[in-house]
């Protein structure tokens, strides 16, 4: 057969009689039911049948309709708004943000809501950085958090992918420590990152990676960048209450980003090694702040 200007030619006659006839060709472009995503017409219906029972289940008629996503709340009303109900489960996110930001006290804010509503977590820590002691001044139920002390970045996310595969964890946070990403690039290998992201979606688990910069590119359905934190002082310069950051929503796949939220977090002085005047003890943790 050859094409041409939008007809087919085909060969057609006898033994000694050949000859070429047009034969119109129609466009397969999705009309009707199926575009539409009405119920299918009688004729399609009869093809579908005929299908063996092993194909079948893979056509759908229609646009399929979108499954909600469960979410990690983070206890915190203003910043769940913000992410329309908390962290994706199934999903990677990303908290970004300078040493001393508040990132940590981020994550562990996180934490504690989880392990608080009966949830299993990990953490994955290439950086040392995990504090058992201030993790669980800030309510975090260390009877329910595997701590996986990694020694370098390859071991720490073959570990991850592990925990992942094992499907027992409603959250994992990655700690890699602050290896800044190549200007431009993805830090992470890909094909690393697809697995990690596609081990989350199977397991239902939140996979949050926390660090000073952005890791992993377009494999994240949700970003939290924490601004430099400053301290938070009551009435008096001296009379320290809390720390204050700004969190912002740089990306996201189901929440319009540029949202922000300003975030203080009530501390001890003393456990902060300020030298200042004690004031009025305040619950620790983290509140939200017009």
């Amino acid at each position: 057969m050859e094409q041409s200007h939008g007809a087919i030619l085909a060969l057609t006659g006898g033994e000694n009689k050949t000859k070429i006839e047009p034969m119109v060709s129609t466009p397969l472009v999705p009309s009707g039911p199926i575009a539409s995503g009405l119920a299918p017409s009688g004729r399609i219906r009869e093809l579908l049948d005929d299908l063996p029972e092993t194909l079948a289940g893979y056509i759908r008629i229609g646009v399929p309709e979108a499954t909600p996503v469960s979410r990690l709340g983070t206890g915190i009303e203003a910043l769940d708004a913000l992410l329309m109900g908390g962290f994706p489960r199934g999903g990677l996110a990303e908290i970004t943000g300078p040493l001393g930001s508040g990132r940590t006290s981020l994550a562990l804010t996180l934490l504690a809501e989880t392990t608080r509503s009966s949830g299993f977590a990990a953490v994955v820590d290439a950086g040392d950085a995990f504090d058992p002691g201030a993790a669980e001044d800030a309510g975090v139920e260390l009877a329910r958090v595997l701590w996986a002390r990694a020694p370098a970045l390859p071991t720490a996310l073959r570990c991850t992918e592990r925990l992942l595969e094992a499907r027992g964890f409603a959250l994992v946070v990655l700690d890699p420590g602050d290896l800044a990403p190549a200007r431009g690039r993805i830090a992470f290998d890909p094909a690393t990152l697809q697995r990690l992201q596609r081990s989350a979606a199977s397991s239902g688990t939140a996979l949050v990676c926390v660090g000073n910069e952005r890791r992993c590119g377009n494999y994240s359905s949700l970003t939290l960048r924490v601004h430099e934190s400053r301290p938070h002082f009551v009435a008096d310069p001296d009379w320290l209450e809390g720390m204050q950051a700004r969190i912002a929503l740089e990306r996201s796949r189901t929440a319009p980003p540029g949202g922000s939220v300003l975030l203080q977090w009530k501390v001890s002085p003393l456990a902060c090694g300020l030298s200042v005047r004690a004031g009025p003890p305040g619950r620790r943790g983290a509140t939200s702040s017009a």
